[in-house]
């Protein structure tokens, strides 16, 4: 949903001017009785945010936008599939639901960015997809996304279905993926606790555990704040390994004279 249609009930009587913290106030209350979790108000404050910075500053409105503060999230959890586990979930999944999920476990892309996808993103002969930034959140940069052989061949399957969307059910594009036909299968296979941006947290680990270095992996996953793919770097050592070893032999020595640490 847009975010200016679901704003409207709340200010679209109001002039710019006119906004104030008590009417931020009412959304975040409306959402919490909702059921909303904070993760996702936030998500919908910082847009709003955004907007309201974006009039006084750049469109010149003469107006105080009210300080929003974002709600108190709890700490990130990353759950990821190993390769066997993802297997037999892709397996198990619809088709239609299987080619998405391939595809992002192939790429990393979020939800959105998959049942969202436009042929006139795709470059087949550069093998990349350009994914769009976000005009009003401005944190959400443009990228590019290069694409794996088998990230090719699940696109390339979708040719001829639809003219504009490249992922399709029954002819009509697709707008969720993390339905409650993949849910179910995640129960059937006795997968819990796991989501559809849990596919992205996978790409990213297998990433990682294969040895992808973090500023490749933030490029790579259209992140712009290095602290979020941080969260990854416990899934591997190995870029430890070569610091433990000192470049002296001060403490090798011969059984008489060798310092114990324990004592």
């Amino acid at each position: 949903m847009s975010i200016f249609k679901y704003l409207d009930p709340y200010f679209g009587h109001l002039y710019v001017d006119e906004i104030r913290r008590m009417h931020v106030d009412e959304i975040i209350q409306t959402r919490l009785k909702e059921g909303v979790s904070n993760a996702t108000i936030n998500r919908l404050l910082q847009k709003l945010r955004a907007v309201l910075n974006i009039a006084h500053k750049e469109w010149e409105v003469k107006c105080d936008p009210p300080y929003i503060k974002l709600l108190k999230e709890p700490k990130k959890r990353v759950r990821w599939l190993a390769e066997p586990e993802a297997l037999r979930l892709i397996n198990a999944l619809p088709s239609h639901i299987a080619d998405m999920a391939t595809l992002s476990l192939e790429t990393g892309l979020r939800e959105s960015n998959v049942t969202l996808l436009r042929w006139d993103q795709i470059d087949f002969s550069q093998r990349i997809i350009y994914i769009e930034g976000d005009d009003i959140l401005k944190s959400e940069q443009a990228f590019v996304v290069p694409l794996s052989d088998t990230a090719v061949e699940v696109i390339k399957r979708q040719v001829g279905k639809h003219p504009t969307r490249v992922f399709t059910f029954r002819g009509n594009p697709i707008r969720r993926a993390n339905t409650k036909a993949f849910k179910n299968t995640c129960a059937e296979l006795g997968i819990e606790d796991f989501r559809w941006h849990d596919l992205r947290h996978t790409w990213a680990t297998w990433h990682i555990q294969r040895g992808t270095p973090l500023e490749v992996l933030q490029e790579l996953g259209g992140w712009s704040d290095y602290k979020m793919v941080k969260r990854y770097a416990h899934f591997t050592h190995q870029h430890l390994q070569q610091y433990v070893n000192r470049p002296t032999t001060a403490f090798v020595t011969n059984s008489a004279t060798a310092v114990n640490f324990g004592q």
